[in-house]
């Protein structure tokens, strides 16, 4: 009896004790009321990984989708094990950042697979980044890629811009209700790039408009961006102003959620 019963009490409550050990694990399954999701394209990842502070400031995980994985260095790959380390995910951004619509109307949809995300997904798996999620380069996409793609990831990434005159509230594209998002398999962004520089002055008051807007609603919203300087090269957010996004994120209750944080 004196065996059996420490036995019993294993079969009993050990399935359990992890999660009583460990209820953050617990939580973080469970879906947000609302959150942000911050994205981040191609191959800047000398930059990116120098952010780890600043998004550890603020409790924050972010996406970085790459591509042309074939060609990363050796430095190139470290830094994107430490963004894994720290929590952020690795996403795909295909082989050769190839517009899909393009190359499938060329070339068919077998050979796209086979030339850009066949080989991308074994390369990243290879290394140790096997993706679960893929951005459209150029937002190139159209529902019958979506389908075909959506057989190797659990959720895609396409975009969207403004119009004139647009705020960016009103872009019904980038939210998702929290209960929706399970059965949107791609999900529309809007890109960030020089909010709050004299090429878009107004573009950080619009970003936290639409945070706002997406908290009120119980929604999610996207935002894509790609380097993390000051001054480039390319494309780029200022670090001062992903602070003031994490910052206002954090101000208003707003979770920062990664593409695998997403059921």
């Amino acid at each position: 009896m004196r065996i059996l019963l420490p036995l019993l009490c294993l079969l009993l409550f050990g399935s359990i004790s992890p999660a009583a050990e460990n209820g953050s694990a617990l939580e973080a399954k469970t879906a947000p009321k609302a959150g942000v999701v911050l994205t981040f394209d191609d191959r800047n990842m000398n930059q990116w990984v120098k952010q780890i502070p600043l998004f550890q400031k603020y409790n924050a995980k972010v996406t970085f989708f790459v591509d042309h994985f074939h060609t990363l260095t050796p430095q190139q790959i470290d830094a994107l094990k430490q963004l894994k380390a720290a929590g952020h995910t690795i996403g795909c951004h295909g082989a050769r950042h190839r517009k899909a619509v393009d190359y499938v109307r060329a070339h068919g949809m077998e050979r796209y697979l086979k030339d850009e995300i066949d080989p991308a997904v074994k390369r990243m798996t290879d290394a140790g980044f096997p993706p679960t999620c893929f951005a459209y380069p150029s937002s190139s996409r159209n529902a019958e890629i979506d389908q075909a793609l959506l057989k190797t990831f659990r959720h895609l990434r396409g975009g969207t811009g403004l119009q004139a005159g647009q705020r960016m509230r009103d872009l019904k594209a980038i939210y998702v209700p929290v209960d929706q998002i399970a059965d949107r398999g791609c999900l529309i962004g809007t890109g960030i790039d020089y909010a709050g520089t004299e090429k878009r002055p107004d573009y950080l008051v619009e970003i936290k408009d639409a945070m706002d807007h997406a908290q009120q609603r119980g929604e999610i919203v996207i935002f894509y961006a790609h380097n993390l300087s000051d001054k480039g090269p390319g494309h780029h957010l200022q670090p001062r102003v992903l602070e003031a996004i994490l910052a206002h994120a954090q101000q208003i209750g707003l979770a920062t959620l990664t593409y695998d944080d997403l059921p």
